[in-house]
């Protein structure tokens, strides 16, 4: 397996921790479960469950209601175009996520027209993640037989960074193997993920290490 899957990134984003003061004293908060600070992967990663063709509802409401907790600052909503996405939804035939879309949009909107751009936190990985993840996706690309840039590719390498709470540690990298070796020898899985049969999700469910 690539050398890449087999190291342990230094540094750890998701460890991050900022200390509130309080009438009760210190509490403390990790870095990405504060308001102002906007982790580019996991925009991408609700982005990639939006679009996944033939999403259920209960995914595509939980997701809009997890996007719903931030407010991205407009240059990310420029460059990840998560905004299209959301005001895409708005007319989707399921009434709870048209009007759970419409929640969203609205929100961000009146949060700009009030603070406009309003300094934020903005979380990135270091290069050694980068290339884990790199490697990863042209790993699946292989044993998929489509291109890198390919849909299914992208969501279920972001499934796999997020489960493992976004960090390429020991247990991610032998779940990109397990995936790479079910893959690689069942036809009838590949096929299925690709046909949107069996739903990533459960795929790196049922293929999660620890």
């Amino acid at each position: 397996m690539e050398k890449y899957l087999k190291r342990t990134p230094r540094v750890k984003p998701d460890r991050d921790v900022v200390a509130c003061s309080s009438s009760s004293g210190l509490k403390q908060s990790t870095l990405h479960s504060l308001k102002g600070v906007v982790v580019v992967e996991e925009i991408e990663y609700l982005k990639c469950k939006l679009q996944l063709p033939g999403q259920s509802v209960d995914i595509l409401l939980t997701s809009l209601k997890e996007l719903s907790k931030k407010v991205p600052p407009r240059h990310i909503l420029l460059s990840t175009k998560i905004g299209h996405t959301v005001n895409k939804l708005r007319k989707h035939p399921d009434q709870a996520v048209s009007s759970e879309a419409k929640r969203v949009y609205v929100k961000w909107m009146s949060y700009f027209k009030e603070k406009r751009e309003k300094p934020q936190i903005e979380v990135k990985y270091d290069k050694k993640t980068e290339d884990v993840r790199l490697t990863a996706k042209r790993l699946f690309s292989e044993v998929l037989g489509t291109e890198q840039s390919n849909f299914t590719v992208e969501a279920v390498e972001r499934e796999v960074f997020h489960c493992h709470k976004r960090r390429a540690c020991p247990a991610c990298r032998r779940t990109m193997r397990a995936i790479v070796f079910k893959l690689r020898n069942s036809e009838e899985t590949k096929s299925s993920l690709l046909n949107g049969a069996l739903s990533i999700e459960e795929f790196v469910k049922q293929n999660k290490k620890i």
